[in-house]
């Protein structure tokens, strides 16, 4: 593999048009803050109502966790169907899969609506099993699948898939598209509907009806969205402590063995990769994106390592012979592996949350679109109870939460004081590469970028957290909550709004 590949196919293959930085006071009806899917999503919904809509994002369009998707839209989430029955009934889990089949409709009207090219297609979602052991998990899943009405059946026949499994979970009648395609045609619809963008405006704060950004400008609303993948205001009701970060790793591979054109593959077991295929009539041979190697950002994990694992788990599936591209995604998980979407606080009725997507962020994103643009409108909808995020969650699964979070963040934090570290006074750096060093009886961040060195604090501004290097991604990443900030210090990816303090110095 290319160490040098990080990059999605997605953002490889579709060139966005580029806005400007808000550069004075304004205001607008609605404000949307976070430029992903959810964010023009709900940008969209509320412009062909008529709103006036502005939507600021901290640094350039879909260039967050949507780039790094398998955009697989689907309402086949693992096995949650049993999950949901159990703790919370089955009709929750019942109206939880209508959620997420209207959402995939919306997605259907919208692209034949406007006509966008984005390779959407309806597909099968799978979820299959390695090991004979785990086909009974299957079957459990199946059972509710029955009593819910969900359209999909167990299978032990191979049918046509390359690699041999134990057992195949269907779900019918999802989807799967080219995520930027399908979002850059709504931005052209935005822009056809006088929708004010802004990028490289990265929200800081929010009083009454006015948010403020980091470069102190303000702009007045009535109405707030919040789709920042981690909420910037995470103080209010413990936002902070409501999610588990997760870590995901991709790769798009050209194939001689792709997997069926109408399915989309989840695994159960074993490795349990994410396989579908890419839509890519320019290339010789089929391209297929696995995904997979999912671990809390607590734990440090080497990118270029759990990539070539990857790498090595996908040739055990199918025969690959280039890899093209390579990435990380984030991703946010909550207690009961539901969605936060509706109200962001009791307080403030003109304030809401688009956040918590357990991975399946693209039914999702959407799905809060049409939630939040009711609820604004003073209308009923029938999702936004079950996804309300002042929600009871679930006594165990919400305190095994807020115990562990903390714990894990505490065990990151004493791991990171223990590490001994180079004196920056007899620092060697070559060219790109940054560590973490002594600097008399702080710890920095150190990066050489030719003749100079960028020396950062190693505390993250959001809540004090020391910071790991991630060399692949030339990053400063927080364990504890997902902030990120580049080698010269500045955010990139919050919930984090203050920049580090920097220092350049001489290379010696």
């Amino acid at each position: 593999m290319n160490k040098d590949v990080n990059q999605s196919y997605w953002s490889a293959s579709v060139e966005l048009p580029k806005f400007p930085e808000l550069k004075e006071n304004t205001d607008s009806n609605v404000l949307v803050a976070g430029g992903g899917i959810s964010g023009l999503m709900n940008a969209y919904q509320f412009a062909v109502k008529g709103y006036d809509v502005t939507l600021i994002e901290g640094n350039e369009l879909v260039s967050g966790t949507t780039k790094n998707t398998t955009a697989r839209i689907t309402a086949q989430q693992g096995l949650l169907y049993s999950q949901l029955k159990s703790q919370k009934g089955a009709d929750t889990a019942q109206l939880y899969y209508e959620s997420q089949m209207s959402a995939i409709e919306e997605i259907e009207r919208i692209v034949t609506k406007y006509n966008i090219d984005c390779d959407f297609k309806r597909t099968d979602s799978v979820i299959y099993a390695e090991h004979e052991k785990s086909v009974k998990d299957l079957e459990k899943e199946e059972k509710v699948y029955k009593e819910l009405s969900i359209d999909g059946y167990l299978s032990k026949d191979q049918n046509n898939l390359p690699f041999e499994t134990a057992g195949r979970l269907v779900m019918k009648n999802q989807a799967e598209f080219h995520p930027l395609k399908f979002l850059k045609g709504i931005i052209e619809v935005l822009q056809g509907l006088n929708v004010t963008i802004y990028e490289h405006t990265r929200a800081k704060s929010a009083d009454g009806n006015t948010l403020s950004t980091v470069d102190n400008y303000k702009i007045t609303f009535d109405y707030l969205i919040i789709a920042t993948h981690f909420p910037f205001l995470d103080l209010e009701n413990f936002y902070f402590n409501s999610f588990k970060i997760s870590y995901g790793y991709g790769l798009v591979a050209e194939t001689s063995t792709p997997i069926p054109e109408n399915i989309s593959l989840s695994g159960y077991d074993g490795a349990g990769l994410s396989i579908r295929n890419i839509v890519d009539k320019n290339n010789a041979l089929p391209l297929l994106l696995f995904g997979g190697l999912s671990h809390g950002s607590y734990e440090q994990k080497d990118m270029a390592k759990q990539l070539d694992e990857l790498e090595h788990y996908a040739g055990q599936k199918t025969v690959n012979e280039k890899t093209l591209y390579a990435y990380r995604a984030q991703d946010l998980m909550t207690a009961d592996s539901l969605p936060f979407i509706g109200y962001f606080n009791k307080k403030n009725e003109n304030y809401f949350v688009a956040s918590g997507f357990n991975k399946y962020g693209m039914a999702n994103g959407v799905l809060s679109s049409m939630i939040i643009s009711d609820l604004a409108e003073g209308k009923n909808n029938m999702y936004k109870e079950m996804l309300d995020p002042g929600r009871k969650k679930g006594t165990l699964q919400q305190l095994k939460q807020h115990l562990t979070n903390p714990v894990h963040v505490a065990e990151s934090e004493i791991k990171n004081l223990a590490e001994s570290h180079p004196d920056f006074d007899t620092l060697e750096l070559d060219q790109g590469e940054g560590t973490v060093a002594k600097d008399g009886p702080a710890k920095k961040g150190v990066y050489r970028d030719g003749d100079i060195y960028y020396v950062v604090s190693n505390r993250c501004t959001h809540m004090g957290c020391s910071l790991n290097w991630n060399n692949d991604d030339k990053t400063w990443d927080c364990p504890c909550h997902g902030s990120r900030f580049n080698y010269t210090g500045k955010v990139i990816e919050g919930p984090a709004t203050d920049n580090l303090d920097t220092d350049i110095r001489p290379y010696k």
